[in-house]
């Protein structure tokens, strides 16, 4: 039997006016794979007894002889709620397999895997218009993975057969599928959806119905695998009303190349990179699109029209003439008083009509002075709470082309404060966000040489995370003539010297254009110079220093360095941004967290008193507080800050939480302090 999704509406938005948590997708599923090298280990009966039953699950054969499952629906992560944020969903992934005597032995013989398609599906809509499905994937750079075509024919058929059933219209429903191809657990993918309203005859798309953007990628945790996935950005313009989630990050340099694809003739091409074949650039028609989606045009103030001066009656071509009256007789000696004006003598009728009389002249007004435009800069703390010297000194290093360094404890914002500062230099979007990892290397800071998937030994120039950045601001400065900032996050999380060495004397603007990021040498099919103007800016969280790698003096020196911590407006903000909170939800929240001063909150036995706790922290709570109330909403969230307090803090913690008015945590915290260790 084969397994395919039969759900009505299955992609539909994540962001439809109903919430629903039951929808597969239809484009990317899961597959058990049991490679030949892997059968050949059995004996022949256990051999045969696989196969045999796999027949009987309705298993195939793949063109190298190992034994393909069929696709396994995956689930789309539930609609977040208005203003959320959006966790990743994991659900683990069922083993079609119905012979029990054998199950076992398949299970670990078996490994899952993703195989995502490029697809484009049409449906009548009536007239010239057809309703299109464009769905497209690629690398979390959002540059496109090498992919294979045709896709095997019972792969396809599901993909067709999940595609009818998702449009509705059943065999009406026309879909071609461009591409394919299957990821090993561990490696990430991004897929992108759009619903569209497509004429044919003018080959361009009309309208956008939604636009959603997914990461994937498969988990093996205590030999169960299990499907992880993340809405990144959404878009609905189907329900009720505009609704959006992040939707501005589909301008983003990693989104954006997948969204205007879709909207490029309807995807009528991949996105993916088949053999000697590349994805066509878009057209200016979708770059317009995306924008207006973006950013809609303000609607214009109606025109009022100035009212119409009263017309003078109609003259009575009966009437007489009025008499004039005599000139008044001078006196002998003038008046103390100097006289009034004689009345001038009655105009007499005319027999012209009224129309012809000139109406009054309305004086005209002088047009109101233009508004200053706002600084930018100064709208980064409605968004954030932030020290006015925090932004200060960040403004002056970024607007000197200075690598910015922001550190601080968890929570304090140091992510959110980097992406906004990125934004008012660059423009909405306009930034690469990646998270320094361990196993960097040069070859992933800059690039390298690495072997490329498919037949034979092929080696290929990939570039890395600075040399792309390096790229992608060489054309966001002929395309706007602003830069475009490459965002480290988790900075300390990798090895220095190994990942960044190379990086260390370009760094210094002075020294850019005299030493390539990488060449010839490289394998690099030219060589490619950092910008002088290159922005980049770094996150590090300093409270896992003694446990990440160290930066040295070196590094360190050539970025300008901000410590991020509890901001003095923190409170001020709070209020403003959750003024709908019950009066004292607040106040009993920092009755127990602490203003942020280590010397007074620990002495009160408050929460900063021991360890750092920021602005997210606070968010946080306030947000799932909204729900679960303030009491169960800290409970959930200071769990994770207690294992590096000893007996004695949790006991002061314990007497606050009390005194507050908190019995759930006073109760967890005391808990915890009996299964401390010191």
């Amino acid at each position: 039997m084969t397994t395919t999704c039969a759900t009505s509406g299955c992609c539909l938005s994540a962001l439809s006016p109903t919430r629903r948590t039951d929808m597969n997708f239809t484009t990317i599923f899961a597959q058990y794979k049991i490679a030949r090298e892997t059968l050949a280990t059995l004996s022949p009966e256990q051999q045969e007894a696989l196969e045999r039953a796999a027949w009987g699950a309705d298993w195939s054969t793949d063109a190298g002889g190992g034994m393909l499952s069929p696709l396994l629906p995956l689930q789309m992560p539930p609609d977040p709620e208005p203003g959320g944020a959006a966790p990743p969903q994991t659900r683990a992934l069922d083993f079609p397999w119905a012979d029990r005597a054998t199950a076992g032995q398949a299970r670990q013989a078996a490994q899952a895997q993703l195989v995502v398609f490029d697809v484009s599906s049409a449906a009548p809509l009536g007239g010239e218009m057809r309703l299109i499905h464009s769905a497209h994937f690629a690398d979390m750079q959002g540059d496109p993975l090498i992919a294979y075509a045709p896709a095997p024919h019972k792969l396809g058929q599901q993909v067709i057969q999940a595609e009818r059933a998702d449009m509705g219209l059943g065999q009406l429903t026309r879909t071609t599928v461009f591409a394919y191809r299957a990821l090993p657990p561990g490696q990430e993918v991004r897929t992108l959806e759009a619903r569209l309203v497509f004429l044919p005859r003018k080959n361009q798309v009309s309208k956008v119905r939604w636009l959603a953007a997914y990461d994937h990628q498969l988990q093996v945790q205590g030999g169960e695998t299990r499907h992880v996935c993340q809405l990144r950005a959404a878009l609905d313009q189907e329900g009720n009303g505009k609704r959006s989630f992040h939707a501005s990050t589909l301008g983003s340099t990693q989104l954006s190349p997948l969204a205007l694809h879709a909207l490029s003739a309807g995807g009528t091409r991949p996105y993916a990179t088949l053999e000697n074949e590349t994805a066509p650039a878009p057209t200016p028609a979708a770059r317009h699109l995306l924008d207006e989606l973006l950013n809609p045009p303000v609607p214009a103030p109606p025109k009022v029209k100035p009212p119409k001066p009263p017309k003078p009656p109609k003259a009575n071509r009966k009437a007489k003439p009025a008499p004039v009256a005599p000139e008044p007789v001078e006196a002998a000696s003038p008046p103390e008083e100097p006289a009034a004006e004689p009345p001038a003598p009655a105009a007499p009728v005319s027999e012209a009509p009224a129309t012809d009389i000139p109406a009054p002249e309305v004086p005209a007004t002088e047009p109101p002075a233009p508004q200053p435009a706002p600084d930018p800069w100064a709208a980064i703390d409605a968004r954030i709470a932030v020290d006015e010297d925090v932004l200060a000194v960040s403004r002056a290093a970024l607007e000197r082309r200075r690598p910015l360094l922001l550190t601080g404890a968890p929570g304090t914002g140091k992510t959110l404060l980097a992406t906004l500062l990125a934004e008012v230099l660059c423009g909405p979007g306009n930034f690469t966000l990646v998270t320094a990892d361990a196993r960097w290397t040069s070859s992933e800071v800059l690039g390298g040489l690495r072997v490329m998937p498919g037949e034979g030994l092929r080696y290929s120039f990939v570039p890395g995370v600075v040399t792309r950045a390096a790229q992608r601001h060489r054309e966001s400065m002929q395309a706007t003539g602003r830069p475009h900032a490459l965002i480290i996050d988790e900075f300390n999380r990798a090895h220095q010297d190994e990942a960044f060495g190379r990086l260390l004397t370009l760094l210094d603007p002075a020294y850019r254009s005299q030493m390539p990021l990488v060449g010839v040498q490289d394998g690099a099919p030219e060589d490619v110079f950092l910008p002088a103007d290159f922005v980049l800016i770094a996150t590090m969280n300093d409270a896992d220093v003694g446990r990440l790698h160290e930066i040295g003096s070196a590094l360190q020196r050539r970025f300008v360095t901000v410590p991020v911590g509890v901001p003095a407006g923190e409170r001020a903000f709070l209020e403003r941004s959750w003024a709908h909170l019950p009066a004292g939800t607040l106040g009993t929240l920092y009755d127990f967290v602490g203003s942020g001063d280590p010397v007074s909150d620990r002495e009160a036995g408050r929460l900063r008193g021991f360890v750092t706790v920021g602005t997210f922290f606070m968010e946080e709570v306030l947000g799932m507080a909204t729900d679960l109330g303030l009491d169960r909403a800290l409970r959930s969230q200071v769990a994770p800050q207690l294992g590096s307090l000893g007996r004695s803090d949790l006991a002061a913690l314990e007497a606050r939480a009390r005194q507050t008015g908190l019995p759930k945590l006073a109760a967890q915290l005391a808990t915890a302090g009996q299964q401390a260790p010191f």
